[in-house]
This record gives C-alpha cells, structure tokens and sequence, in this order.
C-alpha cells in the first residue's frame, strides 16, 4: 500500500525544489539566505536528498557492522564516570555509591588523591564486572605494575581487566610545554608490561586539549590521528611494533555543543583511524577501535549551570549516536567545583535514560541513512584527511607544534568563535544571552590564565564562556567590595513594538555584565529626555524606531548632555546606519545591536564607571 502511494507522486530533483525555493525567496540570494557557512570552512545546504550522495561510500554502509554493538540487540556503550574524593576511602565511598546508581566505568583521578592504594580505593569492587581508569598518574609503570600485582593478589585474570591509563606525553606536553623525556620508553615499558592485558589501554589519544581551545571538528580529527602516527613513529625507533601501539590506543575524545557535527565526527574518526591503521598494518581489526567520548569544558558555562544539564544531555546523545564505546558524561557543575553525588547521579541518568527509555541501544546504526549525516560524515573525512596530510607533509604534529602551526590554526578557529560569542551570535543561555540577574558566583570559581613559561606557545584549554564570566565577576568583586551596582535606565517612546524589542535586547545586554535595568515609557521625547535627566541610571538607553530616532534622537542627545547631569552615558538601541556621525556629534556615547561586540562595549562602560 505504501509502494502504491507514493508512486502516485512525481520524484522531484534537487534543482526543481531549489527553483522553487529561489521563487519563494522574491530575489533574495539563496546562498546567503538559505547555506549554512560553519566554523568548519564547509557549507551546508538546506536539503539534502540522494543526489547529495551519487555514489555509495562503502565504507559509511559497512559502518554499521564494526560500531560496538551487544549479540542480541544494537549499539552498546558503557557509562563511564569519574570518581570524586581527596584520600583513598572517599574515593572508595564515592565508586560504590556510582556502582549502586549503575555506573560500568569507573575513573580514578589518581593525582588529586593523597597517597593512592589501591586495596583502599578499590575496596568491595568487583574489578572483572567494572572498567577501572587511572588519570593524572605521575608514575605510570609503577601504578601499572601495582595494579597488576593487585589483580594477582585477588584472583583476577589479567585477559579479564578491562579500562585503561590515561598517559599522553604529548597531550601533556601541548597543554603545559613540559615534555616528558622518558614518556615514549615509559609507553614501550607500559605496552609490554600489559601485553597479557588486552582490554586494557596503556595509550589514549586526548582531543580534548584541542576542543577546548577553541579547535573545530576537522582539526580535532587531524590533530588526533597526527599525535597517532606520532606515537608510532616514535615508539617504531624504541622496536615497539606498530601492531602494538595500534592495539593499546585509546581515543578520549572530546564532544561539544554541535550536535549533527559530533555525530558525524565521531563516524568519521572511526573511519579516518582505520585509514591510518591499515598504512601499517593490512589485517588490523576495525572493532578494535576504542573511542571513549567525554564532556567538554569549552562547552559549559559557571553562570546558570544547570544549563549545562542540557548541553550534557545533546553531548551524549551525539556521542551515542555517532558510536563511542563508552561516554563519560561529567557532573554540570564539575568545572568550577567539586561534584556532589547528586550531580553526578543527574550525569549518569542520562546514559541511563538513553538506553533504558530513549531505546538509543535498540539500533545497530541509527545515524544511517540519513543524507545529511551521511554527507556531513563525507565533508569531515574528505577536509579531515586534508589536513592530516598536510601536517604529516611538514614533518609531523611535534614539528609543527614547535613551529607553531598547530596552536596558529586552533587559535584563529577560537578566535572566529570568540567574537561570535562576543557578539552573541552564538548563544551561551544564561551568560551571554538571558543572565539570571538574582544568580550569585562565588568568584574563586572562575578559571584563570595559564601563565606556564615553556620553550613553545601553549594550548589553552578553557570555558568559551570565560570572557564573558570574567566581565560580570568584574562587576560582582566591585559591588562585594562597597561599590553600587551600575544601573541603566531605559527610555522608551513612539512604536510600541519596536521600543519594547530594543528595551528588552538593551537589559539583556547589559545583564550579561552584572548591570541592573529598569525601563519607563513616555508618551513623547520630550517627556523621555526629562525621565532620562531625573532618572538615577549610570547609562541612560533610548529605545524607540529608527524613523523616530531620525526625528527626535540628536535633539534628545542635546537637550540630554546640555543638563545639569554628569557622568552619565547616554546609548542608542539600535544600529545608527548613515546617521551614526550625526548622532555621535549631538551626544550620544555609543550603541547597542546585534552587531555590536558585548565583550569590548562592556568593558569599556566598566572604565568609565570606574569597575576595577
């Protein structure tokens, strides 16, 4: 019945709804209008449908039978989770109440635990059931070689012990300029140590430096398998096989806010990573790869956290999608404080719910056969292998890292994404768009500057939100310090619609940087400049039309500046167009519109109100 119903419908080509489409438009360009231009350089169509994809990738058709997947069902992923505690018993404490909540991954920060013991952190943990993970280990070989006397000692299997250690020396060394000088023999040391430890991963690949300063998709999949070749070129002149390291390596990748993009990334990394494996080894296996996805720190904000409840949610829904192994999905409020057990419950309900509820496991592939992801995944394998390539054309990721190559191209991308941040283009809810203005921070939490003095410029791992945190922690230190909280007054007259749009942008606005508003509408200019002059705003806004700002508004700055009033600026909502000089030369200060850029204009108004 369904075969017989639509072939009662005419196919219709591409170009015959893109004719249509260009009529509906009545003569605006289709391009600008309608394709989406991202921070990857690609161009994205509004519609896509099979001629977007004339030929078959058989690589993106076999996908399907190498994501990780359980016997009877679809895909599986495990829930990761790090453990929270400053000694051995509150980690301990903290992993059982994970375990009892359904966790399968357990993470041990090993650095931020006095005196790590294992028999005291692992305590009632039954390790053939859970993947255990070490990060920020000083000493490797030596938690390693502990860890196994462990297993021994208890009657675990080595083939049994599945997680990994998170050691990347030149993670490490991109993040902080310290290069560890033993790191690759203390991996060939680690790789042979743990050679009957198959589940286990002595190397991850962290793309998480990359992400979070700024990198876009297409890079963190280049700069990725460029630190890959690296370790294997590498660890080749210590007579470490390539089969090896291919075997021992894990990807802790990061997964931001782009939600179609992560999905297609992640496919798209299994994909190139195969490319890469099989340069070196013919019969390597693809279910081999383990691809771990973590949450971002660029993609979290410290005001209106639970925010980042939201964006954790669509991060692992991507990952899942896009066929990670496992997710570790950290508490909201992890980047600026310690987790409770309560946000680190709410972190892993949501693998909970996706399986359990959302059914996400139920399906080998769901991401397949949809035209679009199919030629997102195409685009970032085609611009991903670009850039591979020409890293590797010019000696390697550690060459161009020390030449600067690297950092040159992640910063410009942070750069593009920092001013459409800054302009608010890109939405952050609750810090650069609708600020809570009753929310208070305590502003230990914010992050600050990497000053690390080192041989090469620095990765800079950070919120993106942080300028915008740093300008409204600005304005709370003042206030906490005595000083008034700054005050803007917005004067509105003439079209009703139009005032009360610009009233409500020029609040939202000037909340982002801690400043309180309160708005009044007159009847006329006239009586807008007088409520303006007898109001007690530091910042007076005019808010009205642009054909009564052409009337009324450089009056209104000459009757406003001619007052006995002092000190107080006088904005315009809106964009001037040609009038801009005209109104500057009456008195007014500056302007507020979706173009202006929020970080520089804020600042500026802190100067003059003297905010230090």
């Amino acid at each position: 019945m369904a075969n017989k119903l639509f072939s009662d419908f005419e196919p219709i080509s591409k170009e015959t709804w893109k004719e249509k489409v260009i009529t509906d438009l009545k003569g605006a360009d289709f391009d600008r209008k309608l394709v989406w231009k991202t921070e990857n350089g690609m161009q994205i169509q509004p519609y896509f449908n099979p001629e977007d994809r004339p030929e078959a990738n058989t690589s993106l058709e076999n996908l399907k039978n190498i994501l990780p997947s359980s016997e009877k069902e679809g895909m599986n992923w495990l829930s990761l989770q790090q453990v929270v505690g400053a000694t051995n018993e509150e980690a301990n404490k903290n992993a059982l109440f994970l375990l009892e909540r359904g966790v399968e991954g357990l993470i041990f920060n090993v650095g931020n635990i006095k005196d790590f013991d294992l028999e005291v952190a692992l305590k009632g943990i039954s390790i053939e059931m859970v993947s255990i993970g070490f990060e920020n280990v000083a000493h490797p070989r030596t938690l390693v070689k502990d860890y196994v006397g462990y297993l021994h000692i208890h009657g675990v299997s080595l083939d049994k012990a599945r997680g990994f250690v998170n050691f990347d020396p030149i993670s490490a060394w991109s993040t902080t300029g310290k290069l560890d000088e033993e790191g690759f023999q203390r991996l060939a040391r680690l790789i042979s140590y743990t050679s009957e430890m198959p589940e286990f991963k002595v190397l991850c690949i962290n793309s998480l430096p990359f992400v979070n300063s700024g990198a876009n998709h297409i890079q963190e999949l280049a700069f990725s398998l460029n630190v890959l070749v690296e370790y294997i070129s590498q660890l080749q002149e210590l007579g470490v096989e390539p089969t090896d390291v291919l075997s021992n390596v894990m990807f802790q990748a990061a997964v931001a806010g782009d939600y179609f993009h992560e999905i297609a990334k992640f496919r798209a990394l299994r994909l190139l990573t195969i490319e890469v494996a099989h340069l070196y080894d013919k019969n390597f296996d693809p279910k081999s790869i383990n691809i771990v996805g973590n949450s971002s720190l660029w993609s979290k904000s410290l005001y209106d956290p639970n925010v980042n409840m939201l964006r954790n949610t669509t991060e692992a829904m991507s990952a899942v999608l896009g066929g990670v192994n496992a997710i570790n999905i950290e508490a909201h409020n992890a980047s600026y404080e310690k987790p409770t057990t309560q946000s680190q419950r709410v972190a892993l309900n949501i693998s909970h719910i996706m399986r359990e509820e959302a059914y996400l496991g139920k399906v080998a592939d769901p991401a397949a056969g949809s035209f679009y992801l199919d030629s997102l995944t195409e685009m970032l394998l085609d611009t991903g292998l670009k850039l591979f390539q020409t890293i590797e054309a010019e000696d390697g990721y550690m060459t161009n890292f020390k030449h600067g190559n690297i950092q040159s191209l992640i910063g410009k991308t942070r750069d593009q994404k920092e001013k459409l941040i800054s302009q608010r283009r890109s939405v952050y809810v609750g810090t650069n768009r609708y600020p809570n203005q009753q929310e208070e921070v305590n502003p230990d939490s914010i992050l600050v500057a990497h000053d690390q003095v080192a041989d090469v410029e620095l990765l800079h791992p950070q919120r993106a939100t942080l300028q915008f945190e740093q300008l409204r922690l600005r304005t709370e230190k003042y206030v906490k310090d005595g000083g008034s909280r700054p005050k803007v007054f917005n004067a509105l007259f003439g079209n009703l619609a139009m005032r009360k749009a610009r009233s409500t942008f020029a609040m939202d606005f000037f909340g982002t940087a801690g400043f309180v508003s309160n708005e009044k509408f007159f009847n006329s200019a006239e009586e807008a400049v007088q409520g303006a002059i007898d109001s007690d705003g530091d910042v007076i806004v005019i808010c009205s039309s642009d054909p009564e700002y052409a009337e009324h508004v450089e009056q209104f700055a000459k009757t406003f500046k001619s007052s006995p009033v002092k000190n107080k600026k006088l904005i315009l909502a809106g964009h001037p167009g040609e009038k801009e000089a005209d109104y500057l030369a009456a008195g007014i200060d500056g302007f507020v519109h979706v173009k202006t850029n929020a970080i520089q204009t804020l600042q500026q108004f802190q100067n003059d109100l003297e905010i230090v």
